[in-house]
């Protein structure tokens, strides 16, 4: 007879996002900013992502999507384009890019926020 004994799972240890390790190499993004206020579309702040997202996993895709609602941006169909319509210009595109960090993106190319916050600018 075979003994079919089963294993003790390991226990589970919670951690926060700060105690995990990052990945070594973060998920890139591109954000070439756009004006997108021409024809029935107002938008404060506009992208198009051109980064390859085509080899981001599932929970990247939605880590990303996090960062885009938290900031305030949308999806707009008939511009192939990520659109905040409310607030400020500068205000949305730098608490994308604050976002976008704190979630582990690597921004190379867009990012508005000052070099002492770790920004291009």
């Amino acid at each position: 007879m075979i003994d079919q004994g089963r294993r003790a799972a390991a226990p589970f240890r919670p951690c926060s996002p700060k105690d995990r390790p990052m990945p070594k190499n973060p998920p890139q993004i591109e954000l070439r900013w756009r004006d997108e206020n021409y024809g029935s579309v107002y938008a404060v702040a506009a992208f198009r992502n051109y980064a390859g997202t085509f080899d981001w996993s599932e929970r990247t895709h939605q880590r990303f999507r996090g960062c885009l609602k938290r900031a305030g941006f949308e999806f707009h169909w008939g511009r192939c384009a990520y659109i905040a319509k409310t607030g400020d210009t500068a205000e949305r595109k730098c608490a994308l890019c604050d976002e976008l960090a704190a979630a582990g993106f690597r921004i190379i190319h867009g990012d508005v926020r000052p070099q002492a916050e770790g920004g291009e600018a």
